[in-house]
């Protein structure tokens, strides 16, 4: 089997990069059939693992036996080799949930990372260090062929349509600037939190089919990491 290592990350928290992670899984699993593992490398958080034991504990003795879910390890530097070997070959995605601080457990976490997804809005700070990131995974990582990235790939977060000129903007000086941008955005909604972020089901079938919904992002990620 053909396993591709992904994950949305960013190099400050508070950027969604969890968020997108669990409904990421959660759609390419319940959805769309694709074996999946995340492992939860936010130690000592480790959010992802207990969100899904919360989840769990919601359900009752017959609710839970009837669920087939993805697995979901916490795991720390010096373990991360061994999970990923072990499940490498095994499954379609190993999805990775790294700090959100550029720190030395998120550039050991890269180290094994194959595809990057990078989240930023029209924040003007957020703007500068975002692109200073780009380029620092891009220096270390991807023009490294001592490194695994094959690809990094920035996107809207938090997209609001009442501003999108000014995102199409941004996103005309980034295509200016060499770094590369994906298509579908991310919008800014609530319900990704309160509802969709979820370990146990997918966003609904009929939900999120718009032009600019998350699932074509979830497309897109399929179609960038063929």
């Amino acid at each position: 089997m053909d396993t591709k290592i992904i994950s949305v990350v960013g190099e400050k928290g508070g950027i969604g990069k969890t968020t997108l992670n669990i409904i990421l899984a959660s759609n390419l699993f319940y959805a769309k059939q694709q074996k999946i593992v995340l492992l939860d490398a936010d130690n000592p958080q480790y959010s992802i693992y207990k969100k899904r034991n919360r989840e769990m504990e919601m359900l009752d003795a017959e609710e839970r036996a009837g669920l087939e879910l993805y697995p979901i390890e916490p795991v720390t530097v010096q373990n991360l080799q061994d999970a990923i070997l072990k499940y490498y070959g095994q499954v379609d995605y190993i999805i990775l949930d790294l700090p959100g601080s550029l720190n030395v457990e998120m550039v050991k976490g890269l180290m094994y990372v194959e595809h990057v997804f990078v989240p930023f809005d029209h924040d003007e700070l957020e703007i500068d260090s975002t692109s200073h990131f780009y380029f620092t995974l891009k220096n270390n990582f991807l023009d490294n062929e001592e490194r695994v990235l094959k690809s990094i790939h920035l996107f809207f977060n938090k997209y609001k349509l009442v501003k999108r000129n000014k995102f199409a903007v941004l996103r005309q000086q980034f295509k200016e600037a060499g770094i590369p941008m994906m298509t579908s955005v991310v919008k800014d909604k609530t319900i990704y939190k309160e509802r969709y972020r979820n370990t146990l089901y997918p966003i609904p079938e009929h939900k999120e089919r718009g032009e600019k919904d998350i699932k074509h992002f979830f497309e897109e990620v399929s179609q960038l990491t063929k």
